[in-house]
């Protein structure tokens, strides 16, 4: 014989689990609508925020760009005068950018063949904290160790050296800054080392005639 079907009453179906739990999570929301709503309003000023700052940092950029691109014009044409008062304008008005930078590289470039090592090493050192262009990077390397051995410093002008080295991207940049390194370690008496760098590289492929000149110059100062 079948059971009479249990009729199921309102509070039953209130507590059943499932129910309770949306009826829970319902009331959560009611109590804490206005906190939800003042996250809410927080994340979208957070995003406009950001979306201002990003337009902002994108216009400071493109003007840093635009800036360089006139300094680095008026310093092809010969226009010394200018275009350091224009690197100078750069690094100062758009700090932290990386034309910013680069412009500190131009103009530490500037004070190198200019003579004025002092300036040179404030700027190439610090172009080369920053780590912005790697060819760039190793020619700073290279008139920074130039500037250290003209001071007598050979451990710190190898040093530098080794850092433009890793730091080359291309067999002709790499060769040139081995064989100024084989020169100083010469200097030091380490001969050994200056005949194993400059074998290696007249032994390389697609050696200029220069680096192989080089290269053989640097041999036949090593006694014996």
């Amino acid at each position: 014989m079948l059971k009479p079907k249990k009729k199921i009453t309102k509070k039953e179906i209130q507590r059943d689990p499932f129910l309770e739990s949306i009826d829970q999570a319902q009331s959560h929301l009611k109590e804490k609508k206005s906190i939800y709503l003042k996250v809410a309003v927080g994340l979208v000023i957070l995003l406009i925020g950001f979306k201002v700052i990003t337009e902002k940092n994108s216009q400071k950029n493109s003007d840093a760009s635009g800036a360089l691109g006139q300094a680095l014009v008026a310093l092809e044409r010969g226009d010394d005068n200018n275009a350091q008062f224009q690197l100078e304008t750069v690094i100062t008005k758009f700090t932290g950018t990386q034309s910013a930078k680069i412009a500190g590289y131009h103009l530490g470039k500037m004070k190198y063949e200019s003579g004025d090592h002092t300036g040179a090493e404030i700027y190439l050192s610090q172009f080369l904290n920053d780590q912005v262009v790697d060819i760039m990077e190793s020619s700073a390397a290279f008139m920074l160790a130039d500037i250290s051995a003209q001071a007598g410093d050979i451990n710190t002008a190898i040093s530098l050296l080794d850092k433009g080295i890793q730091k080359s991207k291309d067999d002709h940049t790499h060769r040139m800054l081995e064989l100024e390194k084989a020169k100083l370690i010469l200097a030091q008496g380490n001969y050994e080392r200056a005949r194993t760098i400059a074998d290696g590289i007249i032994s390389e492929k697609n050696v200029t005639p220069v680096q192989k000149q080089v290269a053989e110059e640097i041999l036949g100062k090593i006694p014996g």
